[in-house]
């Protein structure tokens, strides 16, 4: 977990917000975003998921308010 290669990220990644909650999750090929991810707010609730290829949202994203509600889904073609 949260490693590189050749300075760059590579693999499944965790990151955290200074008070401990997760801030984002995620994998990383050749240093750019790569697969499923999910952000959260610094509160701990899910801000948003989707995927990615090489750094570019695609398919079936969803978003969400600080307060965890759903604001918008949408879909992303590369």
């Amino acid at each position: 977990m949260n490693k590189t290669i050749n300075g760059l990220r590579e693999g499944y990644w965790e990151e955290y917000y200074d008070n401990g909650n997760l801030l984002c999750k995620g994998n990383y090929i050749n240093g750019k975003e790569d697969g499923y991810w999910e952000q959260y707010h610094f509160n701990g609730k899910l801000w948003f998921k989707g995927n990615y290829i090489n750094d570019k949202e695609v398919g079936y994203w969803e978003w969400y308010y600080l307060n965890g509600e759903l604001m918008c889904k949408e879909y992303n073609i590369i």
